[in-house]
């Protein structure tokens, strides 16, 4: 694209920052001496300028440029020959200089998001230039970010066919850069965008697929072990939130001590499919505890704003809670989105996959072995993966723990738990039998939040148990969760539901915990432990 004298929004905001760069009081520019011998200069280095003068500095800078800018090669000169007036200038026109070159050879779309994205330090730049460009153009000192990089590559040409150094550029940074993770849906779509404008899709698709490690004819995995644990679909971006009690010490001393309602942090990070790393925001870190009561309105901006860092993806999420024993019995799934709406909107309405995980399961090492080796029995084929439905029937609660120990604690096969009453601070019971999960290492754990007894509650799970396999369990609530919310909209518009009557309060007040190891604790830092803190 060759310079015109009719300038874009970006071309406008680049030549804004050539005037204020001249206009520094530390070169001197703006004193009549100075001004004099730049004017000289840039007279000799671009002769078809019109010699034009002005009384007041800026009013001059603002002419020689706007003018400079309609001539093809007149920024070059241009900053030739105020780097030999001020030297100081150079790291700053050289940027500046690049950008307009950059402007040329990508005409259109606003760079302002990508320039947003790509202005953060990353490890081995150098390293993703010499990928980008076959190691045939070096980094310039100068050079610090990403986005100092793609301009500096953004007008060398490459061989017909083949993908240009700025786009490969930005194809190597969105793969291997856990920095700019939050927003590689904006880098695919620049790349996209002049992909299809030159005929270059087919070396975008190539390169793309080559760093994702995807094949480009796809496969059918057939699980050998019905039932079990097959390798998931998940969605690509997975949200963590921990909510954790604060332990702050209360004041007073003995008989003085004050009551203290008991408060909770909440916070939250993010990890992308395409990026190894789990990212953290300023504003998603604990700040101030709040109550119980307070807790569905702090996990809903909390959500809002981690919304609003992946504005520029296109995928979906999941969102996974890590919950301390006394709020497992909390309908989470049903907390709305945002409270203020004035209508029903729960979180199952936006998240394609809603899990729970016991915090203290996931902190305390102690736990870890057990859990582990009860997982891998079933993961790996060893065992059937059967779930224990938990009754007291005639036992006291203390002979009902020790019998469950004694059959569980010996049965490898066990996997899951239907506990006899729920994990709530009012069920003593349900706090035992959820301790006792822990203890010997049960990685799931399915409960009613308000009648464990209902029949209705314990047939549906037997019946997917057996139709689906334990595997399938977390799939099929999901889906009967949603089915219940539609069933509130469709039944009182006189339309059909997919969900009878019988069914709708099991549905509504069934809760899992689905504890997997290998999700939680694999993977060193990137491991979601990391971030709730269950390693040492």
């Amino acid at each position: 694209m060759a310079a015109t004298g009719v300038f874009d929004g970006v071309q406008l905001r680049i030549l804004r920052a050539f005037v204020e760069a001249l206009e520094d009081p530390a070169v001197r520019l703006i004193n009549d001496s100075g001004r004099d011998l730049w004017r000289q200069m840039v007279h000799q280095h671009i002769p078809g300028l019109t010699a034009v003068s002005f009384s007041v500095p800026r009013q001059e800078f603002l002419s020689v440029v706007n003018n400079c800018a309609a001539i093809d090669g007149g920024m070059d000169g241009l900053v030739d020959a105020t780097c030999l007036v001020a030297p100081a200038l150079e790291p700053v026109l050289a940027l500046l200089l690049a950008e307009w070159k950059a402007r040329l050879a990508f005409p259109g779309p606003d760079w302002t998001p990508l320039r947003r994205v790509l202005e953060v330090p990353v490890s081995e730049l150098g390293g993703l230039v010499d990928r980008a460009t076959d190691g045939l153009v070096p980094l310039p000192e100068h050079c610090s970010t990403p986005w100092e990089a793609f301009v500096h590559l953004a007008d060398r040409n490459s061989r017909p066919g083949d993908l240009m150094p700025a786009l490969a550029f930005l194809e190597y940074t969105a793969a291997l850069c856990p920095e700019v993770a939050s927003g590689i849906g904006e880098l695919r779509a620049w790349n996209d965008h002049f992909a299809r404008q030159w005929h270059l899709t087919g070396p975008l698709t190539a390169l793309r697929t080559s760093l994702s490690g995807t094949p480009l004819t796809g496969s059918v995995t057939h699980d050998p072990h019905p039932g079990r644990p097959a390798p998931i679909v998940r969605p690509l971006i997975r949200i963590y939130v921990k909510v954790e009690p604060d332990r702050t010490p209360q004041g007073g001393v003995g008989r003085r001590r004050a009551a203290r309602t008991q408060r909770y942090y909440v916070s939250a990070c993010v990890k992308y499919t395409d990026s190894s790393a789990l990212h953290r925001d300023p504003h998603t870190e604990p700040r101030e505890s709040v109550t119980r009561s307070q807790l569905p309105v702090a996990v809903a901006e909390l959500l809002t704003h981690m919304t609003q860092l992946r504005h520029s993806r296109a995928e979906n999420a999941a969102l996974e809670l890590f919950l301390p024993a006394e709020l497992l019995n909390e309908p989470v799934e049903w907390w709305d989105r945002d409270p203020a709406l004035g209508f029903p909107n729960s979180l199952l309405s936006r998240y394609r996959e809603i899990l729970l995980h016991s915090l203290e399961r996931v902190q305390r090492p102690a736990f870890h072995n057990a859990w582990r080796a009860r997982w891998a029995h079933w993961r790996t084929g060893e065992g059937p993966g059967l779930v224990h439905e938990c009754d007291p029937e005639t036992l006291s609660d203390t002979e009902h723990l020790a019998l469950l120990d004694a059959k569980i604690g010996r049965d490898d096969d066990v996997v899951g738990m239907v506990l006899s009453r729920p994990p709530h601070r009012d069920s003593e019971l349900g706090l035992r039998e959820m301790s006792l999960a822990l203890d010997l290492g049960v990685p799931i754990v399915v409960y009613h939040r308000d009648d464990p007894a209902s029949e209705v509650f314990r047939s549906m799970i037997r019946e997917t148990l057996a139709n689906e396999g334990l595997a399938g369990l977390p799939e099929r609530a999901q889906q009967w969760k949603s089915d219940v919310a539609v069933r509130a909209t469709t039944t009182a518009a006189g339309g059909a539901s997919a969900v009878t009557d019988r069914d709708v309060e099991a549905i509504r007040s069934m809760s899992m915990i689905w504890d997997d190891p290998e999700l939680l604790l694999e993977g060193g830092q990137s491991a979601p432990a990391t971030f709730v803190g269950g390693t040492e």
